[in-house]
């Protein structure tokens, strides 16, 4: 068992030390294996990283950091978050490839695209 401890330290070494910049994060879902989560912030009278392309089976999360009301809303009526107070947080997952335009009901000049590959 000599050799199994400096192979220990180098697999350890391997392992991520901290967090990373990506607004992608894994998450447990039971059997079904890990389903892949991507963060959009909703700050200042906009979607920080709003407009993305995720691959089929991604749930996109909205958190509303801001200091007002806002909403995530589908332009064709496929999702409507409903008011998102300062902290709320509203999760779909999107199983169907194409391009989902949204914006925010209360700031329509909020908009942003979420293409599913």
């Amino acid at each position: 068992m000599r050799g199994a401890r400096p192979l220990a330290l180098a697999l350890l070494l391997l392992l991520p030390t901290g967090p990373t910049s990506s607004a992608v994060e894994r998450s447990a879902r039971g059997p079904r294996g890990a389903a892949e989560v991507v963060k959009i912030k909703i700050v200042d009278d906009r979607y920080r990283n709003g407009t993305i392309t995720i691959a089929s089976g991604t749930v996109v999360k909205w958190t509303n950091r801001g200091d007002h009301t806002h909403t995530t809303t589908s332009d064709s009526g496929v999702w409507d978050s409903g008011n998102l107070s300062p902290g709320d947080t509203f999760k779909r997952r999107f199983r169907r490839a194409g391009t989902f335009s949204y914006h925010c009901q209360i700031h329509p000049t909020m908009r942003a695209t979420i293409t599913v590959t």
